[in-house]
């Protein structure tokens, strides 16, 4: 599952990139690894002002919820087949938003071994993915969860042991994810494995990318290892 993203590059890029204002710039978090875990901010353009860029924090809060310490589901990732029915998120499905990052990580299991390694995951030619997410309000908190689907042949290589990918939005498809009226099904035909395997490159970095224990925020996460998927 996509528990950890890369977001390296400045926000006056993102800026420039998108060529949208930001809001509460001063939540950006710009580092080569990004621990979902510990709830960082990421740049999303939501359904709530899709003519701007903001920070929500990773890991969805339904609005029911009254104590945040109490709530135990993990909602880095929202599985696109729960969307519609599963409590932490049927009240989410249509407040939909697009996260950008530079690249994402995934794990992979050799055949035969426990350990995993590290991978890498970023676009060949374009600066940044958006990937399609949701996002609820809770008390004065924007929150969001990445919505996952099944992996294309490229991923499920990688991620062999889950077999899942983040969902990948670009162009006319990216732009229906922020229609306000965007019903069930148009929604469920735009979740779908990511198709063009030839825009991504994907190759193995440094092992240990997960450890919280050790400071992965340097340029050496990214860079490839060894053994290249693609």
């Amino acid at each position: 599952m996509c528990y950890y993203t890369s977001q390296h590059k400045e926000i006056k890029e993102i800026k420039a990139a998108f060529n949208l204002p930001v809001k509460n710039e001063a939540l950006f978090e710009q580092a080569y690894q990004l621990n979902g875990f510990a709830k960082p901010y990421l740049p999303v353009i939501s359904t709530g002002d899709s003519k701007a860029i903001d920070m929500y924090r990773w890991g969805l809060v339904p609005f029911w919820v009254k104590d945040e310490s109490t709530f135990k589901a993990n909602t880095l990732n929202a599985r696109s087949e729960e969307l519609f029915d599963k409590p932490s998120y049927r009240n989410s499905w249509d407040k939909r938003c697009l996260v950008i990052c530079t690249g994402f990580f995934e794990p992979h299991y050799p055949e035969g071994s426990k350990k995993s390694q590290s991978f890498y995951i970023k676009p060949r030619e374009a600066e940044f993915f958006t990937l399609g997410g949701i996002w609820s309000k809770w008390k004065d908190i924007y929150t969001f969860s990445i919505v996952m689907v099944e992996a294309n042949p490229l991923l499920a290589e990688i991620h062999n042991d889950k077999k899942r990918m983040p969902l990948i939005l670009e162009g006319e498809q990216a732009e229906a994810w922020l229609l306000p009226d965007l019903t069930k099904p148009e929604m469920t035909d735009l979740m779908k494995p990511y198709p063009h395997e030839e825009k991504l490159i994907a190759y193995r970095v440094l092992d240990g990318v997960t450890n919280s224990r050790i400071d992965t925020n340097v340029p050496e996460v990214i860079e490839p290892f060894k053994m290249n998927f693609k």
